[in-house]
């Protein structure tokens, strides 16, 4: 391949990626439990399919800072559970699944690693898949279209999981944990980071950070 091919490439692949606008899959202030393009701060690296994939667990309590209500016993005392779940691009709905249970906390269901979970078609090789789902919460279908900011369901704790919050990746096949994650940069948000409040910013997430969508972007379309 010779250097004007490359570059090609490479120009093609940064505009499709940045083609896909996304903004975050929920509203309020949540954290970054697990994200980045190294082991060290994502384990989501380890799989193929899932690189730069993102955990998010909501905050809040006295400190704005804290996971769960009290000591955290029962899924239900996380702040994440039952909170609603949007649509961070426009696209076609390629997958909803339901049905599954959700865990105990402190439990995992490894036979059926996304739990329940969307797949949403937002470019030809961009799929973005959201998962661990409440059971029986999904308000989408196969073939439903949807806007950034749509309802799709609510925060769960199914799947491979062992506490409610929200999975987020992009691949570039309809198919979980086939095909290579693609990275993502989300759009019009809100970041504290080492203690600076950044607004409106478009941002590649990273553990640790505070994220929240900021007002101007966060009024997209409801079901």
């Amino acid at each position: 391949m010779n250097k004007v091919t490359a570059l090609a490439i490479f120009l093609i692949h940064t505009a499709v990626l940045q083609a896909v606008e996304y903004r975050l899959p929920f509203e309020g202030r949540w954290f970054v439990l697990q994200g980045g393009d190294t082991l060290n701060v994502n384990q989501h690296m380890r799989v193929r399919a899932q690189r730069f994939g993102i955990d998010f667990m909501k905050v809040g309590g006295k400190t704005g800072r804290e996971l769960t209500r009290g000591r955290g016993k029962s899924v239900e005392d996380f702040f994440s559970w039952g909170q609603t779940v949007l649509s961070p691009v426009d696209g076609e709905v390629v997958s909803a699944v339901a049905t599954f249970p959700d865990n105990p906390l402190g439990t995992r269901d490894t036979k059926n690693p996304g739990g329940n979970y969307v797949v949403i078609k937002a470019a030809e090789d961009r799929y973005v898949f959201l998962a661990h789902m409440q059971n029986g919460s999904i308000k989408v279908k196969a073939g439903d279209r949807v806007k950034r900011g749509e309802l799709l369901g609510l925060c769960g704790n199914s799947g491979n999981t062992d506490a409610p919050h929200i999975h987020m990746h992009v691949q570039d096949t309809p198919t979980l944990n086939v095909g290579e994650g693609q990275n993502t940069y989300f759009r019009g948000i809100s970041v504290q980071l080492s203690g600076k409040q950044l607004h409106e910013v478009d941002w590649p997430l990273i553990r640790g950070l505070f994220v929240s969508q900021s007002e101007s972007t966060g009024s997209d379309q409801r079901a």
